[in-house]
């Protein structure tokens, strides 16, 4: 028997700043000048920088104030006052658009690893709110956080199948840029990621006119040897970010009989699949996954759409996709959906998804 928890209606805030992809090019290339660069550098990492093909991104302060010095301590507080902002928004957006209230609520699970607070950012918005529920605060799975958060809710309402979860994921990438490293992750980053707030309702008694998405099976694959591949370094001046320039290699060797593997348990084959769910890490990856399991372009559109417009947002991209494919692909009843999600560790994160009616009132 299928399980019935379902996903309800995605809320996604942003940050007033939406920059664009000339903006950012013309903020770059005055960071790099000012920094005694040579022309001849500055138009080689334009040109990487188009590889990106981010067109659009939102992102917290505005490029003169991100080009200011700023501290950890500084920094980490915009983070936190604009995660209370923007989260409280979402949250209750997410709370009207699946009719649930406030005081409904049993679980409030939050996700984040672009900034740090205690108490966490989940019992600012529940004070706001009026929620008063369990609370889980996933902050280490980076751009998985969303997948895993996702997976953690089910989990749960599959073991208490009456209850009701809120899931958030607050993501500022665009805070963890430090002016002084001039490293080619640094750089790429400067431009690949953005900044975005989204949640969500997870729960088996959801009553929407239109079907939803409820997972059926879900799995996490570690891969061993790879602390180095993606994470933060925590530095007087802020977090450094890592990413191997081994990791589409590392994906393009491994994820084929990884999906493949999951796609086996579950007794489907990627042609049964009409929905992707994909944390979009960059344009590269995507394409390498549609390739290795014979994707269209338009079983990419949404993830893509969402990368070229918003950018890499952390664990908040797979909630913005989940939004865009819910928005624009019309999911029918009995549509199966597959989600994807790489983070920290390294890991891989993977769930099924079958669109079913809502529960009757």
């Amino acid at each position: 028997m299928p399980s019935h928890v379902q996903t309800g209606k995605v809320a996604v805030t942003h940050p007033p700043h939406k920059v664009s992809a000339d903006v950012s090019r013309a903020y770059l290339r005055r960071w790099l000048e000012e920094r005694g660069k040579s022309e001849q550098l500055i138009a080689k990492l334009e040109s990487v920088l188009d590889k990106t093909q981010i067109e659009s991104r939102y992102i917290l302060l505005s490029p003169d104030e991100v080009l200011q010095t700023r501290d950890f301590h500084t920094t980490n507080n915009q983070y936190v006052e604009a995660s209370i902002k923007l989260g409280t928004e979402a949250v209750q957006q997410t709370l009207e658009l699946n009719r649930i209230h406030p005081s409904d609520v049993d679980m409030f699970i939050s996700v984040s690893c672009t900034g740090f607070v205690i108490p966490g950012v989940d019992a600012h918005i529940m004070n706001k709110l009026g929620i008063d529920a369990s609370r889980m605060i996933l902050t280490e799975h980076g751009c998985a956080g969303g997948a895993v958060g996702l997976m953690r809710a089910w989990e749960y309402c599959r073991s208490y199948p009456e209850r009701t979860v809120v899931l958030l994921a607050h993501e500022f990438c665009s805070q963890t840029f430090l002016l002084d490293d001039l490293s080619m992750t640094n750089i790429v980053c400067s431009t690949l990621f953005g900044d975005g707030v989204a949640a969500t309702v997870i729960s088996g008694k959801l009553n929407s006119p239109e079907p939803l998405p409820a997972m059926q099976r879900c799995t996490t694959r570690f891969f061993p040897g790879t602390l180095d591949y993606m994470g933060f370094e925590l530095r007087n001046e802020g977090l450094r970010i890592i990413l191997s320039p081994e990791i589409p290699s590392f994906i393009k060797s491994r994820i084929k009989p990884t999906l493949e593997g999951f796609l086996d348990e579950c007794q489907l084959s990627a042609e049964s699949l009409s929905h992707f769910v994909m944390h979009p890490g960059s344009v590269r990856i995507v394409e390498i996954i549609a390739n290795q399991l014979g994707m269209s372009r338009e079983d990419i559109e949404p993830t893509l759409k969402v990368l070229f417009n918003k950018g890499n947002m952390s664990s908040v991209t797979v909630l913005a996709v989940m939004q865009e494919i819910q928005n624009r692909s019309a999911p029918q009843v009995g549509d199966l959906g597959l989600m994807v999600a790489f983070g920290p560790g390294f890991v891989a994160e993977m769930a099924l998804f079958e669109w079913l009616n809502g529960r009757p009132d």
